[in-house]
């Protein structure tokens, strides 16, 4: 399938940025009186660069007949129905220089029968709106000047001498009658033209306040006038639609004179032809033959498949449209052209009075080929509307300057697309951060969110989620993560419309969330610290939890080494002394000197399998502060004080964020204090010392309890901790690690301690499974219990077992060489014979047998 930049090929101008804004300026006057750059002067150059389209062709054909005089025309009044800027100019200018024979063009047949071409010379009259100045006069020549159209038509028509006929009538704004204006045509072929009436009528109403009843009077006269006379054609222009109802900026404008010119038609002729210079279908037409020298049309067909293939497979996130044939027929029109871009650009941009609607497209897109092929991104296989990129500098500037929306600049700078060199803006920031090296899908959204911004009128302004997955969607860049971007960007853009039910669109002035960061600017380091504190003590500082927390030490003098408390300690270091960073290679230095010493005087720690250590990840503390920041902006946010400039929906939301945020936060600092170090007999690499390390990740998010218990959970998995339910540790190996092996005797309070001191032991949260241990030790004939003078050992029944100074356990081998085991018969001594059968005074030998007992 093949990108843009394998199946197109842009003109010269456009690929090298060239191009320039007179070129896509037409001005009939200019080209009337013969002043015009070449683009529009130049009849072979001229259309070159146009597309012969239905209603070009009909218009002009039109125009000749008439002027030639071999009648068969429909009506000698024409009227160009189009929105502002529709290509009506363009339209004009081509019938001019069919007026003038079309000289040196080589490809006359596509647009006009040549012999249709006037054979003798035409008088020609522009009426530009756009050039007249009705309150100060437009100069004709030195020392004359035009108030009214017809004070301009008589001079194009007749010069000096035509004007001074109309002289009166100019400079006291009464226009002249249709006799008056017959004289003017002097029996020759004539061409009348009469653009952008809106723009006259607007000025003109300015300086004479009856100026709309002298134009109806005028127009009255002038379609008398060229009805009642051979050869004589007028075009005019109007931008309204149906039922002569305008849609753009000059709405009021358009449709006093499309009243004006609807009832002089009536009155002077039978009807007037209606013609649309370029119909909604032609406009990609007319932008690709501007813009490209070749479109290979069969590579559209693989990129439209793939387009309609990716709308049928996420039907169910985009409006109806995605998968109904028009919308693919359509694109197979506007090909390189994404359909919905040509769609925004018709409906949206054009509405507004300072884009005129094919120039400005061309304006447009013209910078937006230029730059796309100086990047050539590997996901163009369109043109999309997140390609007009505002942050490019010709771009920014038709924003701007030409179309004149200077109020969404602080919008583009904060949320869009920020000048080269200058500080990211937000969209920027989250594809370099959330999305680094993938589509940077969050400024397409961005992009294509601004520009359904800017629309004439509140209900056109913005866009629906549907549409925005539909116009950002392509081969490269699926629904699904066009909504990650969204949802991210929504929520911490600063322009953007936050009121309930707003379509997605920019707004001029900060939104909440922007009153929000000024407020979190304003917190205090001391009080953020507080705050941050205090809601990681009620995270990790349980009063019945499993460990003792000790938060934030200063050093080892706040760790304790003994077991007033016989809870395995939980070590939290504070955050803004130590971090771990992402490519951790070993324990950061504060806990290994917390963990080797204890007290004021550093002696060596003792219980050193007694103590784990949370540590903050250094990538996760700016958001756990950004978001405790925010909490307490809302917090002062919250105060009737502080409200009274806010709408009652952002105090709702302000209320409602409030209270998120305690999840939020609680989620935040989970996260950030990730790292886990703890006694090892597997220690991490990068140290010399016992100390394991492990990543504690959050189970649930949306429930995240507190520390203490995801520790719990990720040492018990490791099987570093004990519970009452767990098995215990080997007999043999803790009788190893406590030095039972080597002492053969020791007490179970000493054996308890001891097991608090060997790291490659498991924490006991209990005695439990120390108690288990002892019993395995002794069914297994390796260890022997004590009471007193009590001796279990095997087969004995199961021993009540204290934990104190005055219980004892022995190894085997201790015991044996005590004399403890085995445990001795008991002792008894027999007579032979039997004494109490011996006669008194008798005399008798006695055997005695002893058996039992210990031996001295």
């Amino acid at each position: 399938m093949a990108t843009i930049f394998a199946a197109c090929t842009p003109r010269s101008d456009v690929l090298s940025g060239a191009t320039r804004d007179e070129q896509f300026m037409a001005d009939l006057s200019q080209v009337v009186n013969g002043t015009a750059l070449p683009d529009y002067l130049d009849p072979a150059l001229f259309f070159r660069n146009t597309f012969p389209t239905r209603g070009l062709r009909e218009l002009m054909k039109a125009v000749c007949l008439r002027l030639s005089g071999k009648g068969g025309e429909v009506s000698p009044v024409i009227r160009l129905g189009t929105q502002y800027g529709g290509g009506k100019t363009h339209g004009l200018i081509a019938i001019t220089h069919a007026a003038r024979g079309m000289t040196g063009v080589s490809n006359v047949g596509d647009f006009v029968d040549p012999a249709l071409l006037p054979a003798i010379p035409v008088r020609i009259a522009a009426l530009d709106g756009e050039n007249t100045d009705p309150a100060n006069g437009r100069q004709l020549e030195p020392g004359l000047r035009a108030f009214s159209i017809w004070g301009e038509m008589a001079y194009q028509l007749g010069g000096s001498a035509g004007y001074e006929r109309v002289r009166n009538s100019d400079e006291k704004h009464i226009a002249p009658g249709a006799e008056v204006l017959r004289e003017l045509f002097g029996n020759q072929p004539t061409l009348l033209m009469l653009d952008e009436v809106s723009v006259y009528l607007r000025k003109v109403e300015r300086a004479f306040p009856d100026a709309s009843r002298q134009f109806t009077a005028f127009v009255h006269a002038l379609f008398k006038a060229v009805a009642s006379t051979p050869q004589v054609a007028l075009v005019y222009t109007l931008a309204v639609g149906k039922e002569n109802k305008a849609q753009d900026a000059y709405k009021e404008e358009n449709e006093r004179a499309a009243a004006a010119l609807a009832e002089a038609e009536s009155v002077a002729v039978r009807s007037s032809t209606a013609l649309n210079p370029t119909a909604e279908d032609e406009t990609a037409d007319v932008l690709r033959v501007r813009l490209f020298d070749n479109v290979d049309c069969s590579a559209a067909g693989a990129v439209i498949d793939a387009y309609s293939r990716l709308w049928a497979n996420n039907r169910e996130g985009l409006p109806a449209e995605a998968t109904a044939p028009e919308l693919k027929e359509q694109f197979a029109r506007t090909y390189p052209l994404h359909p919905k871009l040509l769609e925004m650009l018709t409906e949206k941009t054009a509405s507004l009075s300072t884009f005129q609607r094919t120039r400005g497209m061309l304006r447009l897109l013209a910078r937006t080929v230029h730059l796309l092929w100086r990047n050539q991104p590997n996901d163009a296989y369109s043109i999309h509307i997140h390609h007009m990129d505002p942050g490019f500098e010709a771009i920014r500037t038709e924003v701007n300057e030409k179309i004149g929306q200077k109020q969404y600049a602080n919008a583009i700078k904060a949320d869009v697309a920020a000048v080269p060199g200058n500080e990211p803006a937000l969209a920027q920031r989250i594809d370099a951060e959330k999305f680094p090296g993938l589509t940077p899908a969050t400024s397409y959204v961005a992009r294509t969110i601004f520009w359904h911004t800017l629309a004439y009128g509140d209900a056109a302004r913005g866009v629906s989620p549907e549409q925005l997955r539909l116009a950002v969607c392509s081969p490269a860049l699926e629904p699904a993560f066009i909504e990650q971007a969204k949802a991210a960007f929504l929520a911490e853009a600063l322009f953007l419309d936050d009121r309930p039910g707003a379509p997605l669109r920019f707004i001029a002035e900060p939104n909440l969330n922007q009153v929000i960061g000024r407020y979190m600017r304003d917190v205090d380091s001391g009080d953020l610290r507080a705050f941050l504190r205090d809601r990681i003590d009620k995270l990790f500082n349980l009063p019945r939890g499993e460990f003792n927390a000790i938060l934030f030490p200063s050093g080892p003098w706040e760790v304790p080494d003994d077991l007033t408390d016989s809870r395995p300690l939980l070590v939290v270091l504070n955050y803004e002394s130590t971090a771990i960073p992402s490519d951790l290679r070993q324990p950061p230095p504060e806990v290994e000197d917390l963990f080797q010493f204890k007290g004021a005087e550093r002696n060596h720690r003792d219980l050193k399998n007694n103590l784990v250590f949370s540590v903050a990840a250094g990538n996760g503390i700016a958001n756990m502060q950004t978001l405790a920041r925010r909490k307490l902006a809302l917090e002062q946010l919250r105060k009737p004080s502080n409200q009274q400039d806010l709408a009652d929906y952002q105090v709702q939301e302000v209320n409602r964020q409030f209270h998120e945020l305690d999840l939020k936060i609680s989620q935040a600092i989970l996260q950030c204090y990730r790292h886990l170090l703890y006694p090892s007999a597997s220690p991490m690499t990068g140290t010399a010392l016992p100390l394991g390390h492990t990543i504690v990740e959050l189970t649930n998010p949306d429930s995240p309890g507190n520390g203490q218990m995801h520790i719990e959970r990720v040492l018990i998995e490791a099987r570093k901790l004990l519970t009452k339910a767990d098995n215990p540790d080997s007999p043999t190996f803790v009788a190893k690690e406590t030095g039972l092996s080597g002492r053969g005797e020791m007490t179970l309070q000493q054996v308890r301690v001891e097991y608090r001191k060997a790291p490659r032991l498991s924490i006991l949260l209990h005695d439990t499974p120390l108690l288990a241990c002892i019993r395995a030790g002794i069914e297994q004939q390796r260890f022997i219990y004590r009471e007193g003078n009590q001796v279990f050992g095997p087969g004995d029944p199961t021993a009540a077992i204290q934990i104190s100074d005055n219980t004892f356990l022995h190894t085997m081998a201790d015991a044996k060489a005590k004399k403890l085991w085995p445990r001795a018969e008991p002792l008894r001594i027999s007579f032979l014979p039997d004494p109490s059968t011996i006669a008194k005074g008798g005399a008798a030998e006695i055997a005695v047998t002893v058996t039992g007992g210990v031996p001295p």
